[in-house]
């Protein structure tokens, strides 16, 4: 088929080739998100403009039971009904500037309902895809006392123009980014982009009025040039949760250390009724439960905490005794420090159960609903967490028993919309912190993400990787590093790859045939927990003990780190600069130490750490 027809193509005929090719790929595939500035998933408008179609319009949503105001399409805040854009319009574009020089567009939603109303444009880096909720939204008061919800903007201010940069940014026609200036007792929401040095009407856009607003703060970086910088914007994280993302950009240019931008807030009386219920949550694992990969090498397999409390373990508080009845006299109002579990004392017993059992392996859900999205948190419980490897330039250690300890908790938090139901992004747990990756970001079976477990550690990746998970490089003399480069060169130039070359701990993560599949049975994942749910749920007895899942041990692992490298086939150099990194990396690298329980981690509440 020649380029020239499938650029004719529209994007429901698009649409069925990419199922016809998932249909031919054993299931297996990454969603489409060809969404760059060039790309050609998109239908030409009779005045020459792209119509994007949205990455969410491409991954469908489940099919939900009816009940409550979930995944209705728009979403009642109160004063304010607001509608997730489904498609955008390009306004203007760059090709360079911004991170990795690979320049922006700025997109417009389009084909909004009738009512319903522009609060802001969206910006995206070229290279990412179309994920983000922009929203649109529609007055709803009838109490007018206070003034309407929704209005004009009185002014318009240029914040930015790129006519004149002194830096290329590779455009075809000058952009100009503006500020609405709202009228008295309101607030801007986003910013307005054109191709013309002429301000934008009036009507373009919408401010809200100031008590239906919220503070934001910046998230990340999207672009920048010269004079001005582009960021996206997240809801302050102080506000109760109540805040509301609405998909715009921040623009602030040199001369403006400030910005009056806002988001939205629910004010409305009845805050959960966009909620998802415990049918409907169901669901959601059901279609987006990720498939957990573990590496070939695996020796420590997650199991159930029920299954770990059977095989004799133990709990110190400060004498040992069995746990009984799941844990059900656990300690409970302590401290983390006043008790800890640990392995049997029988030998047999004890490396029976440092290995897990992924037959009886269990998933325990959190779900966290918010008003515009729903967190379903995927708590993985490891009896056993295995040694560690270090990465020296090219050279990868072997540190034996250095990072072992007792117990591990690890966690997969799959963030959903509640406009539509549609998975949007997965946060992975990386050790003390993690990530949030796009859910495009993913390789899929049958619709649902699969994860990769790293080597004795469990930390998540979305893709087979190794990764130095605590970058040591400023720890070591540039002349080591050098020398490094040389004798691998002079005796194996084939290990010269760039991407093997590096400094500390390190993850290895691959696919094997150990798999954690969370919906292989009835029993395999269990909701413990659900936030703000009218539906009766009883929580295991242990969830809310408060002590450590593994003893706090307290020992020289510089020292015996040290001796296992010396015993290492090395080459002498190797080991001298693999004990100068080992001296200089900070104490807790390697700590042993029992983690806490799920809710007793600062994310049963509040945010993830990244």
């Amino acid at each position: 088929m020649s380029s020239l027809l499938l650029s004719r193509l529209s994007a429901h005929m698009l649409c069925a080739i990419l199922i016809f090719q998932v249909a031919c790929k054993a299931n297996v595939y990454r969603p489409f998100n060809d969404f760059s500035t060039r790309g050609n998933s998109y239908n030409s408008l009779e005045d020459g403009v792209e119509e994007i179609m949205s990455f969410n319009q491409l991954l469908p949503a489940p099919v939900y039971p009816e009940g409550g105001g979930f995944a209705r399409g728009s979403i009642d805040l109160g004063g304010i009904e607001v509608f997730k854009a489904k498609y955008f319009k390009k306004i203007w574009d760059t090709q360079g500037g911004g991170l990795d020089n690979v320049g922006a567009s700025f997109y417009e939603p389009t084909k909004i309902p009738t009512g319903f109303h522009l609060l802001g444009h969206y910006c995206k880096l070229n290279t990412k895809p179309m994920l983000k909720a922009v929203l649109t939204a529609k007055d709803t008061t009838r109490d007018t006392s206070f003034g309407a919800a929704l209005e004009r903007p009185i002014d318009y201010t240029l914040v930015w123009t790129s006519k004149g940069t002194t830096l290329s940014i590779g455009q075809d026609v000058d952009g100009y980014i503006w500020l609405p200036i709202p009228p008295h007792g309101y607030k801007t929401i986003g910013h307005i982009v054109t191709t013309s040095p002429v301000k934008p009407s009036l009507d373009k856009v919408r401010c809200v009025r100031s008590d239906l607003t919220d503070l934001i703060e910046v998230d990340d970086s999207i672009w920048g040039s010269s004079n001005i910088n582009l960021y996206s914007t997240k809801p302050i994280s102080t506000n109760g949760g109540l805040g509301v993302p609405t998909g715009t950009f921040l623009a602030l240019n040199n001369h403006s250390g400030t910005h009056g931008l806002a988001c939205l807030k629910m004010v409305k009386n009845d805050a959960n009724s966009t909620h998802p219920t415990i049918e409907q949550i169901k669901v959601m694992i059901t279609a987006f439960a990720p498939l957990v990969y573990f590496h070939p090498d695996e020796e420590f397999f997650p199991s159930s905490v029920t299954w770990f409390f059977n095989n004799g373990a133990q709990v110190f508080d400060p004498s040992p005794h069995p746990i009984i009845n799941n844990g059900e006299f656990l300690p409970r109002n302590g401290t983390i420090d006043d008790s800890f579990l640990d392995l049997p004392s029988d030998q047999s017993l004890k490396d029976k159960v440092k290995k897990g059992s992924l037959s009886d392996a269990v998933a325990y859900i959190h779900a966290k609903p918010a008003p515009t999205f729903t967190d379903i948190v995927i708590w993985l419980y490891y009896p056993f967490n295995g040694g560690s490897k270090l990465q020296v330039g090219y050279f990868t250690l072997n540190l034996g028993m250095i990072g072992e300890h007792v117990g591990d908790w690890e966690h997969i938090r799959l963030r959903i919309g509640n406009y539509d139901g549609v998975l949007q992004s997965i946060y992975l747990s990386q050790h003390a912190k993690g990530e949030w990756i796009p859910a495009d970001n993913f390789e899929y079976i049958n619709g649902r993400p699969m994860v990769y477990a790293s080597l004795h550690g469990h930390a998540h990746y979305n893709a087979p990787t190794k990764k130095i998970h605590f970058n040591a490089e400023e720890l070591v003399d540039p002349n080591d590093k050098q020398k490094l480069k040389r004798e691998v060169k002079s005796h194996d130039p084939r290990n010269l790859s760039p991407l093997k070359f590096g400094f500390g701990p390190l993850d290895e993560a691959d696919k094997s045939n150990y798999v954690f599949d969370i919906l292989a049975s009835p029993s395999s994942y269990e909701i413990v927990y659900a936030d703000n749910c009218t539906e009766t749920i009883v929580p295991p007895p242990w969830l809310d003990y408060t002590g450590r899942w593994g003893p706090k041990i307290t020992y020289a692992w510089k020292e015996k780190a040290l001796i296992v490298i010396d015993s290492l086939p090395l080459p002498l150099w190797v080991k001298i600069i693999s004990r100068k990194i080992i001296l200089k990396l900070p104490a807790e690298t390697y700590g042993e130490e029992g983690p806490e329980g799920p809710k007793m981690k600062g994310n049963w509440n509040g945010d993830e750490r990244t």
